[in-house]
């Protein structure tokens, strides 16, 4: 009989993400379906499932560091990549920060506007009473 594993131990196991193993488990869907068992909201994966994952976990390692690219030159592109993604989301959180203010500055306008016309309601309304 197979050993169950909760996903927090394979991840464990594997040492990755339980967000990873759980792509994982949805990217190979047809080929685990018999080594996942669900019981009381718990996913359980057996020997066989373990194996199925790690073995498409240690795919991606040796396809991203070939022989013509080093572990210096993979750590230096993805930092690169990640200070690419940080400007932009700084460049994103900049945009924001004015569109907010813009927005609060119509909303300040609004208001003065509603003030106003209460103003005239008010003076309408006790013209009306008059007549």
């Amino acid at each position: 009989m197979s050993n169950m594993y909760r996903v927090i131990e394979v991840a464990r196991m594997l040492g990755v993400s339980k967000v990873t193993i759980y792509k994982k488990i949805n990217k190979n869907k047809k080929v685990l379906k018999a080594h996942i068992h669900t019981r009381s909201n718990i996913t359980y994966i057996d020997d066989e499932g373990v194996q199925i994952i790690k073995d498409s976990i240690e795919v991606i390692t040796p396809y991203l560091l070939n022989e013509d690219t080093d572990l210096a030159e993979f750590k230096r592109n993805s930092l690169e990549d990640l200070n690419e993604v940080i400007d932009l989301l700084s460049h994103q959180i900049e945009i924001k920060k004015l569109q907010i203010n813009r927005k609060d500055e119509i909303i300040e306008s609004y208001k003065s506007i509603l003030k106003s016309n209460r103003g005239k309601i008010q003076y309408l309304e006790s013209r009306l009473n008059e007549l």
